[in-house]
């Protein structure tokens, strides 16, 4: 017997191989993936199509039931004639239309009903039982619409649509209209339309593989062959072999790089010996670049040894700074306890100016001496109040008067530092505060403010609710901005610090910044510094306020 052709053995070794090559893996993706979305597309358009065709059989059943309601206001409004009733249906209903039923029923009251026509036979009535009253008040006015099964087999709509009461001012329904819409001239028309797509899906799939195989071959199974054939001759040693693929895709430009590759490589045993020489010339070249760059390294460890040197130094010179800070600690220190004894030599020189026996020149010495220990009063004064904890003596107080306080004592140095202040808050803001801390606050944020605008500017101050604060403790938000030269970011962690400032020597004492905080801690909030160098700087912190 003799072997089909395409079963010879020959023949059938060839499809492992192609199942491994990427014209096979690219045409069986390919084709699984078309072939199931267009299965997927037929089936949703038989999907739909049935869909259509059980919307559209709906509409005509509630269409159909309208339609008899309104001839039944038209004709016979008060339903006492059921021969004018049985026409209506007549025209609507049929054995031969999908419309095969329509009933009408009349409201008796109490969800009750009495059939008033049929388009069905008489040897045949319709089940109308009691349940039937009860669409005429369960749906609100409006149709009921379900699906039921028929004797036949197939599915119909069935619809209780309500009729209207006539009457100008309307009232409950005077009775029902049920439609039966059969489906089954709208399931033979789907039937016809699935047959038809299952004899024509097969030719598809087919047409869609022959297209995809040719294709496939056409774009990448042919070009394969030609660079792989290409690349077979130059392993044999042909540096003559190139890949004649005239193409602008990813193939194309494989054989366009596999082409000058190979013309690369042709080029390649006549330049060999030039190449030897221009390495040997690289190599005394490249002695030089080393020596060049021996030269360039101590250089580097020279510049590293200055860098080590400045390291130390501005280490002392960190070192210097927490001494200052602990210098300065020491003199509030020293302020408190020189105070003491300054009180008692003061009440002492006191005494002895209520002495009778002393003569003009000694009081007039006692005066010089009373006159100097006051002076260094004041200075440790000075010092303690810049050390001092405050003590709170909260009141209310209303922001608006404080302000208008304020602004008359800022109005000098602004206007000579030619400095503007903007303040928006609402109306009313009410704190709970000690009023001598809060202007002590204030005047440090503004004078630091002016200080930091040397060519004037603009300091704005907010005030807003705390929607954070619960409704019993309410708080306020200030924020005070200004628009001058900025912290460094690096010290912004230090400023805080006492006795630390950024101010010029003579100008600052480092205090200002510390107070305020420790005045803000004690009505039990805090201060937040943000700052950028150039930009200008701004300070929040909240306050308490009257429930």
């Amino acid at each position: 017997m003799r072997i089909p052709f395409f079963l010879h053995p020959r023949r059938l070794s060839v499809f492992p191989a192609w199942f491994k090559s990427l014209h096979g893996k690219l045409f069986l993706v390919t084709a699984l993936l078309t072939s199931g979305i267009t299965v997927a597309v037929a089936y949703q358009i038989n999907r739909n199509s049935r869909k259509e065709a059980e919307s559209r059989s709906k509409n005509l059943a509630l269409e159909t039931a309208r339609a008899v309601e309104a001839e039944i206001h038209a004709r016979d409004p008060e339903m006492t004639d059921p021969r004018k009733i049985e026409e209506i249906i007549g025209h609507w209903a049929g054995p031969d239309r999908s419309i095969f039923q329509i009933d009408v029923f009349q409201s008796l009251g109490r969800q009750e009903v009495a059939l008033r026509a049929s388009s069905r036979p008489e040897d045949d009535p319709p089940d109308y039982g009691d349940g039937i009253g009860t669409y005429l008040t369960s749906t609100g006015g409006k149709p009921a619409v379900e699906m039921v099964p028929l004797n036949t087999g197939n599915n119909a709509w069935k619809v209780y649509y309500p009729i209207a009461n006539p009457r100008p001012r309307g009232g409950p329904s005077i009775g029902l209209v049920r439609v039966y819409c059969d489906l089954e001239r709208w399931e033979e028309v789907w039937r016809a339309n699935l047959k038809w797509t299952l004899r024509l899906l097969p030719s598809v799939l087919i047409g869609e593989f022959i297209l995809l195989w040719l294709l496939l071959g056409s774009l990448v199974r042919d070009p394969l062959k030609s660079i792989t054939s290409a690349m077979r001759q130059l392993e044999k040693g042909d540096a003559r072999a190139r890949a004649e693929v005239q193409r602008k895709d990813e193939l194309g430009q494989i054989a366009q790089r596999f082409n000058q590759m190979a013309t690369q490589l042709e080029r390649a045993s006549t330049e060999r010996e030039v190449l030897m020489g221009e390495i040997q010339g690289l190599n005394t070249h490249l002695q030089e670049r080393i020596d060049a760059a021996l030269v360039e390294l101590q250089i580097k460890n020279k510049e590293l040894e200055q860098l080590v040197e400045r390291n130390s130094l501005l280490r002392e010179e960190l070192s210097q700074q927490e001494r200052l800070a602990v210098a300065g600690q020491l003199t509030a220190a020293f302020a408190h306890e020189v105070g003491t004894p300054l009180n008692l030599v003061h009440s002492h020189l006191q005494l002895l100016h209520t002495q009778p026996d002393l003569n003009d020149r000694a009081r007039e010495r006692l005066s010089v001496i009373q006159a100097q220990i006051e002076r260094v009063g004041e200075i440790v004064r000075k010092l303690l109040g810049h050390t001092r904890r405050p003590r709170l003596n909260q009141e209310r107080l209303e922001f608006a008067d404080l302000l208008t306080d304020l602004q008359r004592l800022w109005a000098p140095t602004l206007a000579s530092h030619q400095v503007r202040l903007e303040a928006h808050a609402p109306t009313p803001c009410t704190l709970w505060v000690d009023r001598k801390q809060m202007e002590q606050i204030f005047i440090n944020l503004v004078n630091n403010a002016v200080d930091a605008m040397p060519d004037g500017g603009l300091i704005q101050l907010t005030v807003q609710p705390d929607e954070a604060a619960p409704k019993d403790a309410p708080r306020w938000r200030f924020a005070l901005q200004d628009e001058g030269t900025g912290i460094p970011a690096d010290l912004l962690t230090k400023v805080f610090r006492p006795m630390f400032t950024t101010k010029p020597e003579g100008k600052g004492t480092g205090l200002g910044l510390p107070i305020v905080r420790e005045i803000v801690r004690a009505h039990g909030g805090d201060v937040i510094l943000e700052s950028r160098e150039g930009e200008g700087t701004t300070v929040h912190f909240t306050l308490p306020g009257t429930a």
